[in-house]
């Protein structure tokens, strides 16, 4: 990696979350392609990263080593509570997160995010409306500062990159990696989830 950073010093966290309120169950673990979800964003993150742990609370989801399976703590922050808990759980300065329903995440935008890396706490893309901090680099040090939101009840991800040295990926730099910018595909629907299938299926086998 040209960042100074070695694959050794990366570690990956997946945000599982829990119970979907439009999907009507855990997101994480719906099948797509015959794979659960999170599995997909577990291959993305692989090439580039030393470890992985899963940070959230589904009942029933296990994991095998050299995979990790972390509880929110305390439960019931949402992303940003899971994102504390993994930055502080990893045992890795330098993290890539990728939320559990990014299933297109591509592998060259998580390599961009590192690319990026040095100077900043937190480093992210964006669509035409908001920022994506789902899917980012983040150092620990933001671990003490999404604490301190947490405390205030201030639950907004995007809000950290307010509050520290961040770094925003300008469209250029994100469409050189991603043209098709699926690594901002989120499923929230089953109209998503079909798409999102035909999607993988699709890069699964090319000549279909």
């Amino acid at each position: 990696m040209t960042s100074g950073m070695n694959q050794s010093d990366v570690a990956g966290i997946i945000l599982t979350g829990g119970r979907s309120t439009r999907m009507g169950l855990d997101k994480a673990t719906l099948s797509l392609a015959g794979r659960p979800m999170w599995q997909w964003v577990a291959d993305a993150l692989r090439p580039v990263v030393d470890r992985i742990i899963l940070v959230g609370a589904i009942p029933g989801l296990e994991v095998e080593a050299p995979l990790a399976l972390v509880a929110d703590s305390p439960p019931g922050f949402g992303p940003l509570g899971g994102l504390a808990t993994g930055l502080e759980k990893s045992g890795k300065f330098h993290h890539l997160v990728v939320a559990a329903d990014y299933p297109l995440v591509r592998p060259e935008l998580l390599r961009l995010l590192l690319l990026k890396a040095p100077g900043h706490l937190a480093v992210c893309g964006r669509t035409k409306l908001f920022l994506e901090p789902l899917v980012g680099y983040y150092h620990s040090g933001c671990a003490p500062v999404a604490r301190a939101m947490l405390a205030e009840g201030e639950l907004r991800t995007h809000v950290l990159f307010n509050r520290m040295a961040s770094h925003v990926l300008s469209d250029e730099e994100y469409e050189t990696v991603d043209p098709k910018r699926q690594s901002q595909f989120n499923v929230n629907t089953p109209d998503d989830r079909a798409r999102a299938d035909e999607l993988l299926r699709q890069q699964a086998n090319p000549a279909a």
